[in-house]
């Protein structure tokens, strides 16, 4: 009896023990427009175990937006994992593992529009074009200072707020990344809304967005590297993105819009831009 007591006791210590040393991995939120991000982080961590270990992922149970989540990863109390777009700030405060998920796609544009206006910018072919239109962002967005810079005129509201403010004619173009808009139009409802995803323009800049993990868990940015590295390396991080990519990328049509350069000022130094690895390109197939 007392020998399988302390068998009993010992496999529960192993088992206490294991739990307390597995590394904790606080992200944003499991929203469906993230799971991409999240098969990434989550294959990351599978592919590190070997090193550093096993893992427990959890999230918040409350949304919060980005300017609330990136302040949050700073102390690491609530997240300590985020992802968001770059910039010299938020790489200061953050540490940023320059590896781009989604391959830089977000940085391709295209419009939500209300529904029988596509006429208003089939004839767009300048930036100094675009200048008659308001652009509807989210707060903390990146693109913001991208449309400023460029001298565009910007709408803020909440990103659930923005559909219906297009629709009531807050603002005329809702700019959404070539892997979120028809996810969007689809789950969402925008045709019922009175709203059409515009057909000619592709807005382009170089934007990364990449983890960002507190500055308090150096330990996990060393992880998420290593394992993002091992991904590129075995074809599983190209393999997620044409995974979730692929459809949004054929059905969007890049070949026949007209590309308008945007430039980034808030593009920071270290940023990869000379490893081919990372980066989608128009005219890139899946292998």
């Amino acid at each position: 009896m007392r020998a399988w007591m302390l068998a009993l006791w010992l496999a529960l210590l192993s088992c206490q023990t294991h739990a307390e040393s597995a590394m904790e991995v606080r992200y944003i939120s499991d929203a469906p427009r993230y799971q991409e991000y999240i098969e990434i982080l989550r294959t990351a961590l599978d592919k590190t175990i070997p090193e550093y270990g096993p893992y427990v992922m959890s999230h918040p149970e409350a949304e919060m937006n980005e300017p609330r989540y990136m302040a949050d990863a700073i102390s690491g109390k609530s997240v300590n994992l985020v992802w968001g777009s770059t910039s010299v700030e938020r790489e200061r405060t953050l540490i940023p593992i320059r590896i781009p998920l989604g391959k830089g796609l977000l940085g391709y544009r295209i419009g939500l529009i209300r529904a029988g206006e596509q006429a208003r910018f089939s004839g767009v072919k300048t930036r100094d074009d675009l200048k008659r239109f308001t652009f509807g962002m989210g707060p903390g967005w990146g693109d913001i200072a991208i449309c400023r810079h460029a001298g565009l005129t910007v709408w803020i509201d909440p990103y659930e707020k923005l559909f219906k403010m297009l629709t009531a004619g807050r603002f005329d173009f809702y700019s959404r990344g070539v892997n979120e808009i028809f996810t969007e139009f689809q789950a969402f409802h925008l045709s019922e809304q009175g709203i059409a995803v515009e057909k000619d323009l592709l807005l382009h800049s170089i934007y990364p967005f990449y983890f960002f993990v507190s500055p308090a868990e150096p330990r996990l940015a060393s992880r998420l590297k290593m394992g993002l590295e091992k991904m590129l390396n075995d074809g599983s991080f190209d393999a997620i993105f044409w995974k979730y990519n692929q459809a949004n990328i054929e059905r969007a049509g890049l070949a026949r819009r007209h590309v308008i350069e945007l430039a980034n000022p808030a593009l920071p130094p270290d940023t990869p831009l000379d490893d081919h690895r990372l980066w989608f390109a128009p005219s890139a197939r899946r292998p």
